[in-house]
C-alpha cells in the first residue's frame, strides 16, 4: 500500500493570492505598496506581479496594478454553476418588486457569506436610484453580525459554528455589532423559536435588516433570504406584513428547490 500524504499548502501560491486580495482591497496599488503591504520584499513582489500579470489575474497600468478582467470570466462561472442559484434570484427580482426594498440572497463558503443576489427596484433613501441592482454581489460578510449569516449559523451544528467563529472572530463591523459569544448562542436560539433573524446596524449603522434560512429537502442549509432597509424607516420595529412576506417567499423557494431536485434528481455538492 502507498503511503497516504497530507497535503500542504504551497507558499508561493499564498502568497500571490494574498496579493491580489491586496489589491483587490486597495482597488489599486504600487509594486512598494505590495511589498510592503504582504510584508515581503520588492524583489519578491515585483516576480509575483510579473507573474500575475502574464496569466492576465492582473493589470498594470503606469506602475500601477489593478485586478484583470479575468476575474470577471471566472465569477460567472461561479455565479451560474448550478441552476438553483437561479431559482432563488428569481424570487429575489419578486420580492423586491413587492416590498420596493433591498431583497438579497446569499450563501455560506468556508464560514462567511457571499450575496450571489441583491435587488432594489425602487431604492428608497439610500442607493442609486438609476441601478435596479445594487453591487452587493460578490460581496463577503461575517456570519455573526449579520441577519442572513445569523440564521444559517442557526440551522449549523454546535462543531460547526464553533470552527466558523475560531476561523474569523467576531470582528466588530459597527458599534452595535455582537461580539460576545454568550449573547450571540443566546440570539441563535430565538432565531430558532421565531425562525427568522432581525439585526439593526450590525454590519452597517443605519441599515437594518430581516432574514430567514432556504432549506434543502434534504435539511441542510442552501441560504439565506433577507429584506433590509434604512433604520429610520421602521423605528417601531418591522411590520408584521414584512416578516409574512419574507417567510411566504422562503417557503416558495424551497417548494421550487424541492420539484427541480425531484425532476432532475440533483444532489447538491457538500458545502465546504
Amino acid at each position: 500500500m502507498g503511503e497516504t500524504t497530507t497535503p500542504r499548502p504551497v507558499r508561493t501560491t499564498k502568497t500571490s493570492f494574498r496579493i491580489i486580495e491586496f489589491v483587490q482591497a486597495r482597488e489599486r496599488a504600487t509594486l512598494s505598496e505590495v511589498a510592503e503591504g504582504v510584508g515581503i520584499a520588492c524583489s519578491t513582489a515585483h516576480n509575483h506581479l510579473a507573474t500575475l500579470c502574464d496569466e492576465g489575474w492582473l493589470v498594470e497600468h503606469d506602475g500601477t496594478y489593478e485586478i484583470g478582467l479575468k476575474f470577471l470570466h471566472f465569477g460567472r462561472s461561479a455565479y451560474y454553476r448550478t441552476p438553483l442559484f437561479n431559482t432563488a434570484r428569481q424570487h429575489v427580482n419578486d420580492l423586491a418588486e413587492r416590498t420596493n426594498l433591498e431583497v438579497e440572497f446569499l450563501v455560506e463558503e468556508y464560514g462567511r457569506i457571499i450575496s450571489i443576489a441583491d435587488v432594489i427596484h425602487e431604492p428608497r433613501g439610500y442607493g442609486d436610484p438609476d441601478k435596479s441592482t445594487w453591487s452587493g454581489v460578490g460581496q463577503y460578510y461575517h456570519m455573526h453580525n449579520t441577519a442572513s449569516g445569523k440564521v444559517l449559523l442557526a440551522e449549523l451544528p454546535d462543531e460547526r459554528v464553533d470552527e466558523i467563529l475560531d476561523q474569523w472572530g467576531m470582528p466588530a463591523q459597527t458599534p452595535y455589532s455582537v461580539t460576545n459569544r454568550e449573547t450571540l448562542e443566546a440570539q441563535l436560539e430565538t432565531i430558532r423559536e421565531q425562525g427568522y433573524a432581525e439585526i439593526h446596524q450590525e454590519v452597517l449603522e443605519g441599515f437594518s435588516n430581516i432574514s430567514a434560512a432556504v432549506m434543502l429537502p434534504d435539511g441542510t442549509p442552501f441560504g439565506a433570504l433577507s429584506i433590509g432597509w434604512p433604520t429610520y424607516f421602521y423605528e417601531n420595529g418591522v411590520e408584521p406584513d414584512m416578516i409574512e412576506n419574507l417567510l411566504e417567499t422562503v417557503d416558495a423557494i424551497e417548494a421550487d428547490l424541492a420539484t427541480q431536485l425531484e425532476s432532475v434528481n440533483y444532489r447538491a455538492s457538500p458545502q465546504p
